[in-house]
């Protein structure tokens, strides 16, 4: 009897491809722990069609004057309520605001919405301080239809320095870069859909990412020192990468998401805390599943990490390329992962890459009920890896039912550790052979037998 959870992954009603979750009850908990916003008593509640600011919901209409107008209003009185009633609203220039809290609240993802008609930003937020939230609920938000240039971003969340509210961001049931247009036409990606910098517990629950690919597109962008993000019940298709890191943060929880595209995560390529060398403090990533063209999970320097339940496709086929790369990180745990590397012909594919960062060794893992399905390399350390730590590896080649053993895993640093499950410590590449693993009986890369 499979354990897992199914999700359709499904687009403005197209899906996005077979999808099941590696699920369990622990990803199901972890669901249940994004928590509702604290949203500071409105001074205001203000529906942008109402007079005196007359939002037409019409091709025709330029609806910038009328959102920036109740915008500046809600901040006059201290913060407060946007409502926007059922229809497409077409902006023609960024809208800005600043001050007390701010929700804004849609009717729905296809029901009120809002095309962006400019490069810039959509909506760009600077709350006044860290005890104030965003929230933004039921919307749909999209770049030029049918444009060919990227729009600079959905909607930004930006905190002054050194975060300390209680949730200063949620972002839930909002839908970025939905089909639209007089025939249906899928239009450009956001450069960023989501904009983080600063934020404290910052939530982003059940939201779509539509794009078409294009290079630099980054659904949620980590700026600045953000702590405890949630990203929990998404479906992100076409962006270059969902979620990207460029500062040092700490608390990462990904969890009962989908995503197709280039690269799932990265946290950077250089160093952006030097005196802990790390650029991520805490990661969980719980029953997701990752459907992608280019390194699925980039790790550079995460400290402290937890992977289970969850299925990594790709990349795809071609040259030497790697499912998760870990770089500098440390004390990372990968538990009951499904790594299907599609391969074929002559490609090598690597499921995991331990190596090195200019900052020290990838130290203290753990591989643990773990299966590697068309795959050619399961495991390499590289550049001084110490403390691999692998038991119960199963690894089959496309169309096999049979483990292959021998040089499933390849050690290139003087100072490498395995440890089988039958106690074996080694340097011998060929230290994984059916005698010290357990061969699951399914080569069905749809679920794990437990």
């Amino acid at each position: 009897m499979r354990a897992g959870i199914e999700r359709t992954g499904a687009i403005n009603g197209k899906r996005l491809g077979r999808r099941r979750l590696l699920g369990s009850v622990a990803a199901t908990a972890a669901s249940a722990l994004i928590l509702s916003p604290k949203v500071a008593l409105a001074a205001v509640e203000v529906s942008v069609t109402e007079p005196p600011f007359n939002a037409i919901p019409n091709a025709s209409q330029d609806s910038s004057p009328a959102f920036q107008a109740v915008l500046n209003y809600i901040s006059s009185a201290g913060g407060g309520i946007l409502q926007i009633p059922p229809g497409t609203y077409y902006c023609h220039s960024p809208l800005i605001y600043s001050g007390g809290s701010l929700t804004v609240i849609g009717g729905g993802q296809e029901i009120s919405v809002i095309i962006v008609q400019h490069q810039g930003t959509a909506l760009t937020v600077n709350l006044s301080n860290s005890a104030c939230c965003l929230t933004v609920r039921d919307l749909g938000i999209s770049p030029m239809p049918g444009g060919v240039a990227l729009s600079t971003g959905g909607i930004a969340c930006l905190v002054p320095q050194q975060p300390g509210a209680w949730q200063s961001c949620l972002i839930e049931g909002v839908d970025f870069g939905a089909s639209l247009g007089p025939s249906g036409q899928q239009s450009t990606s956001f450069a960023k859909a989501i904009i983080l910098q600063n934020t404290w517990r910052a939530r982003i629950t059940n939201c779509n990412g539509h794009g078409n690919s294009l290079p630099g597109g980054i659904f949620i962008s980590m700026q600045g020192e953000c702590i405890d993000t949630r990203i929990a019940g998404c479906s992100i298709d076409g962006y270059s990468t969902g979620t990207s890191i460029s500062s040092y943060c700490e608390g990462l929880h990904i969890c009962d998401t989908i995503f197709a595209g280039g690269t799932a995560l990265e946290t950077g390529s250089t160093s952006y805390n030097d005196n802990t060398n790390t650029n991520l403090l805490g990661l969980y990533i719980s029953g997701c599943e990752f459907d992608c063209s280019g390194t699925v999970l980039s790790l550079y320097q995460v400290n402290s990490g937890w992977f289970e339940d969850s299925y990594l496709n790709g990349p795809q086929p071609g040259g030497r390329t790697v499912a998760m790369e870990l770089a500098g990180s440390a004390r990372l745990t990968m538990d009951n992962l499904l790594f299907d590397g599609q391969v074929t012909g002559t490609s090598s594919q690597i499921a995991i890459f331990a190596t090195a960062s200019e900052q020290g060794p990838t130290h203290t893992c753990y591989v643990n009920n773990c299966q590697f399905l068309n795959t050619n390399t399961a495991i390499v350390l590289d550049r001084n890896t110490v403390n691999f730590i692998a038991t119960t590896v199963s690894m089959y080649q496309p169309g096999a039912s049979t483990l292959v053993n021998g040089s499933s895993v390849l050690g290139g640093g003087t100072q490498s550790v395995y440890v089988d499950n039958s106690g074996n410590t080694s340097n011998n590449i060929s230290w994984l052979t059916t005698s010290s693993t357990q061969a699951k009986a399914s080569t069905n890369h749809m679920g794990y037998e437990r």
